[in-house]
C-alpha cells in the first residue's frame, strides 16, 4: 500500500510531480500539488516524483514503495576508481 501526502506549505507548484507521475498528482487551482490517485502510477514513478520535488514536499510511505536508490550498488570507503556502479 502506497500512501502519498503533500506538505502544502512547502509545495511551490513546480509541477515535477505531475511530470513524473501524472496519474497520481495534479496541480490544484491554487497551483499547489494534490495527490489525486495514490495508485495512479507504479511505486517507482511515484518515488521518482517525490525525489524530484525541489522542496521535498512529497512524502511516500508504504510497503510497496521502493527504497530511494534501490538497485544502485554503493560502496563505502575507497576512491571512485574502486566503485563498481
Amino acid at each position: 500500500m502506497v500512501i502519498v501526502s503533500i506538505d502544502r506549505d512547502r509545495c511551490v507548484g513546480s509541477g515535477n510531480c505531475v511530470f513524473w507521475a501524472p496519474a497520481t498528482f495534479t496541480l490544484g487551482d491554487d497551483g499547489v500539488s494534490v495527490p489525486v490517485e495514490p495508485y495512479g502510477d507504479d511505486a517507482e514513478r511515484i518515488m521518482v516524483a517525490a525525489e524530484g520535488c525541489p522542496t521535498r514536499a512529497i512524502s511516500v510511505t508504504g510497503v510497496d514503495a521502493p527504497t530511494p536508490g534501490a538497485g544502485r550498488r554503493r560502496t563505502t570507503g575507497g576512491t571512485d576508481a574502486d566503485r563498481s556502479d
